[in-house]
């Protein structure tokens, strides 16, 4: 067996792994585009969809996909190439993928701020800017990261975003109520709390696990198939 990879089957490499990567993050942020576009505006059930950020569903499959590819493309590496730097493509992707889809639905927002508010891209992004930074402390894409993981949606209206807190009126009154409760009836409002606050989260790190996960796994069977290749 050949141990050592000729400086052209490296470049060839290098190549299809940085097309595999690139076409990946085109798809997700295709996908991102078109569930923001379509899917999150529909009336009542759009609000779902994006707090349960259903476009999230295709990271799992992508990476997938990728670690296929990527774990195929070790064919032209030497067998004897450490596991880290075969890796390496696949953890550039993997942030990536399962972040770059913020930005775009962030610029998707500043956008839509823009047309409801008759106003210009920059004065738009000011706004929001203002609105993030009240709401989150961070600005720009950060902020909206961090804003959309608690309220999936957030608003498009001038008034709204002048508002300083954007909370309904009924999770409002929610919290009002369980701050006066005692007893196992005060730990179920504090707990419904919690889940408000962090239900966002814990849907962006299962997401983000099973995408890592099913990643490596196909990896390692793209892998094999190289493997059996390179000793036929």
């Amino acid at each position: 067996m050949n141990v050592k990879a000729h400086p052209r089957q490296l470049g060839l490499y290098c190549l299809l792994g940085t097309l595999a990567c690139g076409l990946t993050i085109v798809c997700k942020l295709a996908i991102v585009w078109g569930a923001d576009s379509y899917l999150y505006s529909l009336p009542i059930v759009g609000g779902v969809l994006a707090s349960l950020e259903v476009a999230e569903i295709s990271s799992p499959l992508l990476l997938a996909l990728l670690g296929l590819m990527l774990g195929a493309l070790t064919y032209y590496l030497p067998a004897s190439i450490n596991l880290g730097i075969r890796l390496i493509f696949l953890g550039l992707a993997l942030p990536l993928v399962l972040l770059l889809g913020h930005r775009v639905r962030h610029n998707i927002w500043v956008q839509q701020v823009a047309t409801q508010g008759s106003l210009s891209v920059s004065q738009s992004k000011q706004v929001t800017d203002t609105f993030l930074q009240r709401e989150t402390s961070k600005s720009g894409a950060m902020g909206f990261y961090w804003y959309t993981a608690t309220r999936a949606v957030p608003p498009v209206r001038l008034n709204n975003l002048e508002t300083a807190n954007d909370i309904s009126s009924l999770q409002n009154q929610l919290i009002d109520v369980g701050s006066r409760q005692t007893g196992l009836l005060g730990l179920a409002f504090s707990l419904y709390n919690w889940l408000f606050a962090n239900a966002g989260w814990g849907i962006r790190a299962a997401y983000a696990l099973l995408s890592g996960f099913m990643g490596l796994s196909y990896f390692f069977k793209g892998q094999l198939w190289a493997s059996r290749r390179r000793r036929s």
